[in-house]
């Protein structure tokens, strides 16, 4: 079974067992806010669970608390009818506040796009 068909619930089970392979079920599911009869569960449906399952787990696990839960998809469901309304470059740009660790990044942002800028004129133009 892949990464992806997993739940958060069952993907925080499985990283709580591998993190502590001494754990009881009643532990983990303590500590997961679940039924230790559901632990005993998952357990057992992903008994070949690795190192390296562990590591993707982890790894997206971290993405969607980065960029959001809808990261991967919309997980099965079908698309929405109608894209919603993102903000554009202007609504963001003016959401970075402007005190000194959002001055900073609007350095890094300006300073970046002024070295793109460069890198295109000087590659079209010479």
């Amino acid at each position: 079974m892949d990464n992806s068909s997993k739940t958060d619930l069952q993907r925080d089970i499985l990283l709580t067992w591998r993190d502590n392979p001494n754990a009881t079920n009643q532990e983990i599911a303590k500590a997961c806010d679940c039924s230790a009869s559901y632990v005993s569960q998952i357990k057992n449906r992903f008994d070949n669970y690795n190192e390296f399952d562990a590591m993707m787990d982890r790894q997206d696990a971290e993405l969607e608390q980065m960029f959001g839960e809808d990261i991967f998809g919309n997980s099965g469901t079908a698309p929405p009818a109608v894209e919603p309304e993102r903000p554009g470059i202007a609504e963001q740009w003016d959401e970075i506040p402007n005190n000194i660790p959002g001055l900073l990044i609007k350095l890094i942002i300006v300073m970046v796009l002024g070295y793109a800028a460069v890198q295109v004129g000087t590659t079209l133009f010479i």
